[in-house]
């Protein structure tokens, strides 16, 4: 190549002020809309985390009232002497866990001992939240006036799970056990967690399992229910109160669910590689992308109930729709300004700045929305 064919091509690529003012503001308008939006989505998933973690705290927290109660709703009467019925819960087997249908079916052993003959916890418990679909008695015995019950549990339990940092969501299941005729005045459970445990061949898929310490929590209901022989109001009931913490194990089943969304987003990149005056293929692949990514939508979408909440996967899906759709922007304004304008040099440093622009971006805000969520 001659020096007069260098500087020939070399004032071909240049671009006019006009063209770099044009550059500069596309590079900086995606730069700020993917930083508001980055930002408000790994800030939403970070929240989200926190509140999930504080409301289990309160779940199994025996020492914290409910929402909406105070400390002195939980306190007995003085001249209460509830029957103490020490009690715990072994967790065999979780059947099925179903986020869509928010619930959960699992089996545990649930045994009580106490003494006198004031109560019967084993005939007169109760699943709450749930139903129990077979029971029966492994064993008993009574020694004078101890007894001991222990039983087999079958049990479907609604569950609202918290689904917006799903997929990459941990949950936790809880099995609340009260007895249906005595309230706390007359029964109190007392947790046994030295023999409360979990199955270690207990399998939740997509998930790592650990359990909490079994608690007891009064449980408050705004009401007497007009029984004459209930004073005060609300009515306490003792809880027995068991949580089972669910933990996704890595990104496997998050990339597995998105990993049609991340080929479309980048088969819509690599289209800003071909010439804009090309248009079938070049359209055409952003296109094809963008129906790719609302089909996966809505595949993730009918996997967890719908609750209206913006779910991290929502997030996911959206900034691959935006960056799809910023790609079919892009192609029109580059073939607009090929053609018409015929500035071939200012089209062609657009569609490489957009790629690489949107590339990183794409990336780091789903980056940031993983380490969120972690």
């Amino acid at each position: 190549m001659t020096g007069k064919d260098g500087k020939k091509q070399s004032k071909d690529e240049e671009i006019g002020p006009r063209g770099r003012r044009f550059l500069k503001w596309w590079i900086i308008g995606i730069i700020l809309i993917f930083l508001l939006l980055g930002s408000y989505m790994a800030g939403n998933v970070y929240l989200n985390k926190q509140s999930a973690n504080v409301l289990h705290m309160e779940m199994m927290s025996p020492n914290l009232p409910e929402p909406g109660l105070t400390v002195a709703d939980f306190n007995l009467t003085s001249n209460s002497t509830p029957t103490k019925v020490i009690s715990g819960i072994y967790l065999d087997r979780i059947e099925d866990v179903s986020l869509s249908d928010s619930s959960w079916t699992g089996d545990f052993y649930l045994w009580f001992k106490w003494n006198g003959s004031d109560v019967n916890p084993g005939e007169n418990f109760q699943v709450i939240d749930g139903s129990i679909e077979n029971s029966y008695l492994v064993d008993n015995y009574t020694n004078g006036t101890e007894h001991y019950v222990i039983y087999y549990v079958s049990a479907n339990i609604s569950d609202f799970f918290d689904i917006s940092n799903f997929p990459l969501d941990n949950q936790y299941l809880y099995v609340e056990i009260e007895d249906k005729k005595d309230a706390s005045q007359d029964l109190i459970y007392i947790p046994d967690n030295e023999s409360s445990d979990i199955n270690p061949n207990v399998i939740a898929q997509g998930y790592n399992i650990s359990m909490d310490s079994v608690i007891v929590k009064p449980h408050i209901y705004n009401s007497s229910f007009g029984d004459p022989l209930l004073d005060q109001e609300p009515t306490s009931y003792s809880q027995l109160r068991d949580g089972i913490a669910l933990n996704r194990p890595d990104l496997g089943f998050y990339f597995r669910l998105f990993i049609g969304l991340f080929v479309a987003v980048a088969a819509a990149l690599v289209a800003l590689f071909i010439k804009p005056t090309v248009a079938e293929p070049r359209f055409g692949l952003g296109a094809g992308a963008l129906f790719v990514a609302i089909a996966n939508n809505i595949i993730v979408s009918g996997l967890i109930p719908k609750t209206g909440v913006l779910t991290l996967a929502d997030m996911v899906n959206d900034l691959g729709l935006l960056v799809i759709l910023i790609t079919l922007i892009e192609s029109t304004i580059s073939l607009h300004i090929y053609l018409v304008n015929d500035d071939k040099p200012l089209s062609r440093k657009l569609d490489r700045y957009s790629f690489t622009i949107l590339l990183l971006i794409y990336i780091i805000v789903n980056t940031a929305i993983i380490i969120s969520a972690s």
